[in-house]
C-alpha cells in the first residue's frame, strides 16, 4: 500500500489525470491510450506505472482500469479543481471580504458572477433582485437598503403572493422606518413579510429563494461604492450552505423592535 500522503497523491493525479480518466471500467489497453492521448508509448507506461504504484491502477483483461481507490480519488480531484477554478475567477469579488468571512467555496462551483462594470454599476442588483422576482418564498439576510430592493419586495409582497423571512441589521430597519415607512407598513399588514433584526451587520446580502425551476441563492457583495458582485448559484451544496447561514442568523436576530409612529 503506498504511504504517499493526500498532498503527493494529488500531484500524482494532477501528473496522470489524463491517463487515469481514460481508462475505463473493463480495462483500457496501452496502445489505445497511446492513440487516445496522443502521446508517446513511452510517456503511457511511465503514467501507467506510477498510478498502479498508487493502486489508483489495476490490470485487467483487456489493459488497465481505474481502482475503487482511483475512482474516488480522481473524483475527489476533479472536484478540488472545479472549486478552486471557481475560487480564482472569484478573486475580486472575495477582497471585499474580511478573511474571516462566513463563506464555502461551494457557493462558487459553477456560479454566475456578475460585477460592477463602467457602464452597468447597478447590474449586480439587478441580478440580485431577479432572483425575488421569480421566487415564491425568500429567507434572506441584507446589511444595506436598495430603493431598487425596496420596490422589488414591496411589488412581490404586496401586489403579488411572496412569502419573506429577513434577518436585518438594527441601521437597515431604521432606515427602512425613515425612508420607506408607508411600504414597510403596508407589506407587513400582508402577514407575508417577517422581520427581525441583528445589532451585527451581515457581511452581503443573501437570499435563499425557491423559484419555479427549484431552490438557488443569490450573494451581493459589496465594495466601497456599493454593490460590487452579484453570485448566483442552484447547485444543491451552495443551497445547503446558504441555508445553514440563514439559520445562524435569525436564530441569533430578534423580533423586529423599531415601530412607526403612525
Amino acid at each position: 500500500m503506498s504511504q504517499l500522503g493526500p498532498s503527493e497523491i494529488m500531484a500524482a493525479v494532477a501528473r496522470r489525470g489524463s491517463v487515469l480518466r481514460s481508462l475505463d471500467d473493463d480495462g483500457t489497453p496501452k496502445c489505445q491510450l497511446v492513440d487516445f492521448l496522443d502521446v508517446s508509448r513511452s510517456t503511457v507506461d511511465r503514467g501507467i506505472r506510477e498510478l498502479e504504484g498508487l493502486e489508483l491502477v489495476e490490470r485487467a483483461d483487456n489493459g488497465y482500469r481505474r481502482t475503487l481507490a482511483g475512482q474516488l480519488v480522481l473524483s475527489e480531484y476533479d472536484s478540488f479543481v472545479s472549486q478552486l477554478d471557481g475560487i480564482v475567477e472569484s478573486l475580486d469579488a472575495l477582497d471585499t471580504l474580511s478573511p474571516t468571512t462566513e463563506f464555502d467555496a461551494k457557493v462558487l462551483d459553477g456560479a454566475e458572477i456578475v460585477y460592477a462594470e463602467k457602464y452597468s454599476p447597478h447590474q449586480p442588483v439587478t441580478c440580485h433582485g431577479e432572483v425575488v422576482s421569480r421566487a415564491s418564498s425568500v429567507r434572506g439576510l441584507a446589511p444595506t437598503v436598495l430603493p431598487q430592493q425596496v420596490q422589488i419586495y414591496h411589488e412581490r409582497i404586496v401586489e403579488g403572493s411572496l412569502e419573506a423571512h429577513l434577518a436585518l441589521s438594527d441601521a437597515v430597519v431604521e432606515r427602512l422606518v425613515a425612508a420607506y415607512d408607508e411600504e414597510l407598513q403596508e407589506a407587513l399588514s400582508t402577514g407575508q413579510l417577517h422581520l427581525r433584526q441583528t445589532p451585527v451587520d451581515p457581511p452581503y446580502s443573501l437570499i435563499c429563494a425557491e423559484t419555479p425551476t427549484g431552490p438557488e441563492i443569490s450573494l451581493l457583495l459589496y465594495g466601497d461604492t456599493g454593490a460590487y458582485a452579484f453570485i448566483g448559484n442552484d447547485d444543491p451544496e451552495a443551497v445547503e450552505w446558504a441555508e445553514s447561514t440563514f439559520e445562524n442568523w435569525w436564530t441569533d436576530a430578534a423580533p423586529l423592535s423599531v415601530r412607526s409612529d403612525q
